[in-house]
């Protein structure tokens, strides 16, 4: 289950926050700054998930996604070239 904050997306397993996208909305686009999942999480495929989830965010805004994070970065690179805003 995936919950929407001010500037943050979280991934819920069970009721606690597993992981988390920490984003920053612009006008026409949206900063991808950093993805978290909890140590004991990680290699269950919660990053993509998160992912995932920010590029239909991303979508439904009808926003393209600024990856500062070279994790986030990387992933929409090779699959969501679509979302994927460029640096002037």
């Amino acid at each position: 289950m995936f919950e929407i904050t001010d500037n943050k997306l979280n991934l819920l397993v069970d009721g606690n926050i597993v992981g988390y996208i920490l984003y920053d909305e612009k006008d026409d686009y949206i900063i991808g700054s950093y993805i978290y999942v909890t140590p004991e999480m990680r290699g269950r495929g919660y990053a993509l998930k998160l992912i995932d989830r920010f590029v239909e965010f991303s979508k439904d805004k009808n926003k393209k996604i600024l990856p500062v994070c070279p994790v986030i970065k990387r992933v929409i690179e090779n699959q969501y070239k679509d979302v994927l805003r460029w640096l002037l």
